[in-house]
């Protein structure tokens, strides 16, 4: 079931009346969507933090606007830790969406017992679906994944019924490789052309110069 968000008609545009409303613990926010105009509302700061907290992408608006909204940007200061403002897109019964998924591997990975390291490269993908049917997360299964083999988002499991893979079904999304080889110091050395320095030797020629 959907976060509900209760918003109000925000009035007062402009910085100044934004600032205002933060220290109130309230939001600016805009809703877009569907060729209609675009409303300016509040919603109170705690409820978004909640539904963040949630993994929620779509929400139910109540209040000055009714009916379901899909988190559309979320703006945040400099250091990520306050929010700013937020954009919603009106969502419509029965209309099917793009969003994002987070993807988690799911058992243990032969080639780690080979040796191998197993590195996610893509931890999201995005998805068609229902609003109804938006998953928290999908998961992707690599106890068959052996050293050198990798899996694509293809083999991405927990689909919901209906839903349909935006992201290109060939992107590796995880891979089980060989660690990487320490680097000796000579081999370092060599690497970026520097000459260990020899103390109290002089350069050929230095220090003639000038003297009686």
């Amino acid at each position: 079931m959907a976060d509900t968000l209760h918003v109000e008609t925000r009035e007062k545009l402009g910085t100044a009346n934004n600032r205002r409303l933060r220290w109130a613990g309230k939001l600016p926010a805009v809703l877009y969507g569907h060729g209609e105009d675009p409303q300016h509302l509040t919603i109170p700061a705690d409820e978004v933090r909640a539904s963040l907290r949630h993994g929620s992408q779509v929400v139910q608006l109540e209040g000055a606007v009714s009916g379901q909204a899909l988190f559309q940007e979320i703006q945040w200061d400099t250091f990520q830790m306050h929010l700013l403002h937020v954009d919603l897109l009106r969502v419509k019964k029965g209309e099917r969406i793009q969003v994002t998924v987070p993807v988690a591997t799911r058992g243990v990975a032969p080639g780690e017992g080979a040796g191998g390291i197993v590195e996610v490269v893509l931890h999201e993908v995005e998805i068609e679906t229902s609003p109804a049917f938006i998953p928290e997360s999908l998961h992707i299964n690599i106890n068959h994944l052996e050293l050198h083999d990798s899996l694509s988002a293809k083999d991405i499991e927990g689909m919901p019924e209906g839903a349909k893979l935006v992201t290109d079904p060939e992107q590796m999304v995880v891979h089980c490789i060989e660690p990487a080889a320490p680097i000796e110091e000579e081999e370092a050395e060599e690497a970026t052309g520097a000459e260990p320095e020899i103390i109290g030797r002089d350069a050929e020629g230095e220090g003639d110069e000038g003297e009686s």
